[in-house]
């Protein structure tokens, strides 16, 4: 009589928190039981009832499938970040409903939940006949790829949030320092085939938001939280961590520069060498992304959650002032060795740098990234330079050169020290 009382039916479609109900033609003995098990089933309906269930579905299968070939496979991106903040609200309110439930409210303001990456990393050379065997185990689920210079996977027509793909996963063979950004941006979680229905479930709920302005269920959302584990890398006020400097591919010269300038601060100078390594990051991707980004949060931290700023978020100020003291110095730099040695001497100065950004969205830099652009570069820009073998950075200050109306004719009106109280007015 007494095992009657005590079982559990589970009722899927219910709110997360009375999914297991006493009732005594129930086949759950425990509550926890019952709820290890219908969460399963919670999950499934809602992802069905959203039109999402077939795509989710692929990429479990998919990151089933590598994780057993030795992937380790990791949830990464803006939305990591959005659930770091999610993270913090748990841990100080989970115990107090209407608190968390203010919070989050306010959280959904920041506006951080949206596309859901996965990135893969494998140990194994990712050679032609690799890719190869990828792209068939991806085609066994549906998924295509998208991206010819590196791994990138998405079903053939997939679900959309604003004009971006709602799941996608790449594919890497080492994650160095140089090809991350800064601590803000590279969180992790990593996971496996039995964590990643939270991902899909976290993702069902933020589009049924966005489309419908369907309610959340916030014993759900915590019941995510306290599953995830979310991987930070080493920071110091926003800067990573390092002991091994990852040197990418710059010449000697630019590291003993960058190395002079940053007096020997290991931190500092895997920020420059990392920003330097591709200067969209510095010009773009750190002004107008990154800076406003971290202020958005740090005021949600201090002024909201009313807690310490963490070791990952950059101080904006400081970082705004050694990137304008940077550019001024490499613009002094180039200038001298254009002056002293010649255009093969700046060239071989900048080599390892990507330019091909900087050429190809160069329309979507702000006035003030284009004029510290030109500034670094003046002397290139200034003169007529050949390019019989078609240098990256010669092609890009020819093509500078040739903007008409742009910001090269109105920067040459004006001395380098007006300009760089301009753009430092506008930057700090």
């Amino acid at each position: 009589m007494s095992d009657k009382k005590n079982r559990y039916l589970c009722k899927p479609n219910n709110e997360f928190k009375d999914i297991c109900i006493k009732d005594d033609t129930g086949q759950y003995k425990s509550k926890d039981g019952c709820i290890n098990d219908c969460e399963n089933k919670y999950i499934n309906t809602h992802l069905i009832k959203a039109h999402i269930k077939g795509e989710t579905m692929k990429f479990y299968l998919f990151i089933k499938d590598i994780i057993k070939d030795h992937f380790n496979v990791y949830l990464k991106g803006g939305n990591v970040l959005g659930l770091m903040i999610l993270k913090m609200i748990y841990n100080k309110y989970k115990n107090d409903d209407d608190k968390f439930e203010s919070l989050f409210d306010d959280f959904l303001q920041l506006n951080l939940i949206k596309d859901w990456d996965f990135t893969a990393y494998t140990k194994i050379i990712l050679n032609d006949t690799y890719r190869k065997k990828l792209d068939d185990i991806a085609a066994k689920y549906k998924l295509v790829p998208r991206a010819k210079t590196f791994i990138l996977y998405q079903t053939q027509k997939p679900m959309l949030i604003d004009n971006n793909a709602l799941f996608e996963i790449s594919v890497l063979d080492s994650e160095n320092y140089t090809k991350l950004e800064i601590p803000l941006t590279t969180m992790k979680i990593k996971v496996n085939e039995y964590n990643v229905k939270y991902v899909f479930i976290l993702a069902k709920m933020f589009l049924s938001y966005k489309l419908t302005n369907e309610p959340f269920d916030l014993d759900m959302i915590k019941r995510v939280l306290s599953k995830f584990e979310i991987n930070i890398h080493p920071s110091n006020k926003g800067l990573y961590s390092v002991k091994n400097l990852d040197m990418g591919n710059l010449s000697n010269k630019m590291i003993n520069f960058i190395k002079d300038f940053s007096k020997k601060d290991n931190d500092l100078m895997q920020f420059l060498i990392i920003h330097v390594s591709d200067l969209f990051r510095l010009l773009y991707r750190l002004p107008v992304k990154n800076l406003p980004k971290t202020d958005l949060i740090a005021d949600f931290i201090k002024n909201k959650l009313d807690d310490k700023i963490p070791s990952w978020l950059l101080d904006t100020g400081n970082i705004k002032i050694i990137v304008n003291k940077f550019v001024d110095a490499l613009s002094n730099k180039t200038n001298d060795i254009y002056v002293n040695y010649g255009v093969n001497s700046v060239v071989e100065f900048f080599d390892g740098i990507n330019f091909n950004r900087l050429r190809s969205d160069y329309k979507i830099l702000s006035d003030d990234s284009k004029t510290m652009l030109i500034h670094i570069f003046k002397p290139l820009i200034d003169n007529n330079i050949d390019n019989p073998n078609n240098n990256s950075l010669i092609s890009l200050t020819n093509f500078i050169k040739q903007q008409k109306g742009g910001y090269y004719d109105s920067y040459t009106k004006y001395k380098s020290k007006y300009l760089l109280q301009k753009y430092s007015r506008a930057i700090i």
